[in-house]
């Protein structure tokens, strides 16, 4: 599954289990929607990519870049695509607009996440609240209003699991490592060299047994005697 598929899989998975039942999300979601929608397509297109069809990826990806002009996958496998072409420029542009477009996808979920905790927040005191007045009031709690005291003492329990939920995700948009590789090799063949070795241990660093990084890297520290 390509890395926009997982990453929105573990989106989307995510707001529903946090979410519960009877709520909005937090700000708009419609953009992972949108890219949630796109993702058989992404998948087709990264086939034709790996065996070099690339006729037919370009047309595969009209619809993804139509309904989402900056569509960071479809970026990504553009500029694969120019690479192989040997157009390093516009290989660097296409990987300057897909790492454009997963910042603004970090921050847009970032800013859910941060909306999300803010509302179970407010939630979980509200429920805390009413529950102590009651106790305050003097109601047995064993009596006939068990009900409501079991209601909201459960409520208050799944409040915790989905904070807990919240604050322990993490965030599926990072800039992958295949990523800042391919950005090396560009900058690289464009003669930018101590920009590439930046980028190769951006790669590393994201994925410490990416071999064809690591490889680079100490090819390119050899090169220039670094």
């Amino acid at each position: 599954m390509p890395f926009g598929s997982r990453a929105l899989t573990l989106l989307l998975g995510f707001l529903a289990t946090t979410l519960g039942t009877g709520s909005e999300p937090a700000g708009d979601t419609t953009i992972f929607l949108r890219y949630n929608a796109l993702n058989g397509q992404v998948e087709r297109t990264t086939h034709e990519v790996a065996v070099h069809h690339f006729k037919e990826a370009r047309r595969l990806l009209e619809p993804c870049l139509s309904q989402v002009p900056d569509h960071f996958e479809a970026h990504y496998l553009l500029a694969r695509m120019a690479y192989e072409d040997r157009d390093f420029e516009g290989a660097l542009s296409h990987l300057d607009r897909s790492e454009r477009s997963l910042a603004e996808l970090d921050r847009k979920y970032r800013d859910e996440i941060a909306a999300l905790a803010a509302q179970a927040e407010a939630e979980e005191v509200a429920t805390q609240s009413s529950l102590d007045n009651l106790y305050a009031r003097g109601v047995d709690p064993s009596g006939c209003s068990a009900n409501l005291f079991q209601v909201k003492q459960s409520h208050l329990a799944f409040l915790e699991a989905k904070k807990g939920n919240i604050y322990k995700s993490e965030n599926p948009f990072e800039i992958p490592a295949d990523y800042h590789f391919l950005h090396g090799n560009c900058l690289y063949r464009l003669g930018r060299k101590g920009e590439a070795m930046a980028r190769y241990r951006l790669a590393v660093r994201q994925d410490r047994a990416h071999a064809n990084a690591w490889n680079n890297l100490i090819s390119l520290q050899w090169e220039m005697g670094a």
